[in-house]
């Protein structure tokens, strides 16, 4: 019996000798309370058991990342460069680029990080839309990144988006999940070069990249591949690298539209944090229900004020941001997106979670989450 114990607790001791050479300790700096955030966990790699190397105390106390701007433009540091080489649709290589900015010369090691995804339907689009939001947010000091992923489907141009297929329109979306997750793991596994905290990372995307970054939280392979049987065999893995480079999403930050296909893929224990800025009348994305890209022979697809409704029932922090207007494009300024985006982060890290919905700019609803 007390051979097993020793035996026992030699193996556990072990195990801890492991993980903390895996996980070196974080930086000594402020403490404060609890993260009692919902951990995200679906099936890949996004977990709750990263060492923090800012609590969340630190970055609700700091005057960084809220409305004000800290650093100018002068002050920030942009870099670029390839993060993989996939094959599209047509069978042909594509070059996926990125740019990253943050403070130059900055004190904090490591910056919470945004990577964001850019619009275009899953047909056009480019990194370049999303940068001057990242510069924005880099001004108020997170470290931030936009990338390209594999754009294109059968049969859909830019003139005529309805033109593919259910499956074909399916299989644009996995691509696009697999881009980003590559792209989060490149980032990850470099998180001393930019500087990045992997346990504090938050991503944000327009249009067609808020579908992307919906579905990479909310849907795993076997939700793909009932929308578009046979998927991961034609198409790999929806993250090919889901047993390395652990993180952890804190939250979601939409504009221009938002969609997730079945409302049902958010439930009590995924959850996710989320700024929606979207038009009721949106005539891309639905707001309320609809299909893909407004396609009828697309899916169907549901958007913010279901997917919102959804988190009101678990009891999620989110900020619906509503225009009562037709159209797809918003009316606010990218200058104002980013200070809420900012202002959400800061309630999250400062333990006030509240479930807020404006109309415009006019608050219309406001709850504290206890």
């Amino acid at each position: 019996m007390l051979k097993q114990f020793y035996w026992t607790y030699g193996l556990v001791v072990l195990i801890g000798m492991i993980v903390s050479c895996r996980y070196p300790a974080s930086d000594p700096g402020p403490k404060g309370g609890d993260d009692t955030t919902v951990p995200n966990k679906p099936d890949t790699v996004i977990i709750d058991t990263i060492p923090a190397k800012n609590p969340d105390s630190s970055l609700a106390n700091t005057a960084r990342f809220g409305a004000d701007k800290i650093f100018t433009d002068t002050n920030l540091k942009t870099s670029e460069g390839v993060f993989d080489t996939a094959t599209d649709y047509r069978g042909k290589a594509t070059e996926l680029k990125y740019k990253f900015v943050a403070p130059n010369n900055d004190t904090l090691r490591y910056r919470p990080f945004v990577l964001m995804v850019h619009e275009g339907a899953f047909i056009f689009g480019d990194l370049d839309n999303e940068m001057g939001m990242a510069r924005g947010l880099a001004q108020r000091g997170y470290a931030a990144a936009s990338i390209n992923y594999r754009l294109g489907f059968n049969g859909a141009s830019e003139g005529f988006a309805c033109g593919g297929n259910s499956q074909e329109a399916v299989r644009a979306v996995y691509r696009a999940v697999q881009d980003t997750y590559t792209a989060i793991h490149y980032f990850v596994d470099r998180a001393e070069e930019f500087g990045i905290d992997t346990r504090q990372i938050m991503l944000a995307g327009s249009s067609a990249g808020a579908i992307t970054i919906t579905a990479l939280v909310y849907m795993n392979e076997a939700d793909f591949e009932a929308l578009a049987p046979g998927i991961t065999k034609a198409l790999g893995r929806l993250d090919p690298q889901a047993e390395d480079s652990p993180f952890r999403v804190r939250a979601l930050l939409t504009k221009m539209g938002y969609g997730i296909f079945r409302s049902e893929y958010i439930n009590a224990s995924n959850a996710m944090p989320t700024v929606f800025f979207q038009r009721i009348g949106d005539n891309v994305l639905p707001y309320y229900g609809g299909t893909f890209l407004s396609c009828p022979t697309y899916p169907g697809m549901v958007g913010a004020k279901v997917a919102s409704d959804q988190l009101k029932k678990f009891k999620i922090p989110f900020e619906l941001n509503f225009e009562n207007l037709e159209g797809h494009q918003l009316s606010y300024p990218e200058e104002y997106v980013v200070g809420r985006y900012a202002g959400f982060m800061k309630r999250l890290w400062s333990q006030n979670p509240r479930q807020i919905t404006n109309n415009g700019y006019k608050t219309v609803e406001d709850v504290k989450l206890r």
